[in-house]
């Protein structure tokens, strides 16, 4: 039997500043748009909830998503603030150059994005929504940028006590070389962040 909650998944943009406004949400097409390991995890995510609206973590089944363990993440979120690193796979750190596991994914940013990475993250967690970003990096062996999606989905911890946890996978993206650059599609390249509708809203300001 299949969840009581809407399975559609639709997107509200971030706003990049804290002035500006929600895009209006976007058709549930949209989920076409996430990468084929975002959508893996999507699907193994929607069967660990069953009925419910969020799966627990012993529902969580890592032997069906084995493939993804390289770039999974696994963040116990405590507050808007504080975002921490419980499991961090080989890909990524790899991609980000840095040992992750203890840390905290909010102090990682460059100061001037914390903002917005606490509000997309704290966003999902509180919400509970989704949440999808696209991020450029430095390839580790030449140099040139390569994009990276992000995308995270809400875990509630077996201790009722403990704080809710954000599962997710970052995944490389093709890119596209127009003479001496590179840049995303253009349907990912028209918003970095999103919220994503799993069933109970998402965020307003």
């Amino acid at each position: 039997m299949g969840s009581q909650y809407s399975s559609h998944i639709r997107y509200g943009l971030l706003p990049q500043t804290p002035e500006a406004g929600f895009e209006p949400a976007r058709p549930s097409g949209a989920e076409a748009l996430l990468s084929d390991d975002s959508r893996q995890l999507l699907t193994a995510w929607k069967t660990w909830r069953g009925e419910r609206l969020l799966p627990h973590r012993r529902d969580m089944d890592l032997v069906s998503i084995a493939r993804l363990m390289p770039k999974l993440v696994l963040l116990e979120a405590f507050g808007p603030q504080r975002m921490i690193f419980r499991l961090a796979g080989t890909e990524i750190e790899t991609i980000t150059g840095l040992r992750l596991m203890g840390r905290d994914h909010i102090t990682l940013a460059a100061p001037e994005d914390r903002a917005l990475r606490s509000r997309l993250l704290w966003g999902a967690a509180s919400q509970p929504c989704g949440a999808v970003a696209f991020h450029s990096f430095p390839h580790p062996d030449s140099g040139r940028p390569h994009q990276i999606e992000s995308f995270v989905l809400p875990v509630l911890p077996n201790d009722s006590t403990a704080p809710i946890q954000l599962i997710g996978v970052a995944s490389r993206l093709p890119v596209l070389e127009i003479g001496s650059h590179l840049t995303l599609p253009l349907e990912r390249a028209a918003a970095t962040q999103h919220f994503i509708d799993i069933g109970a809203g998402i965020p307003a300001l």
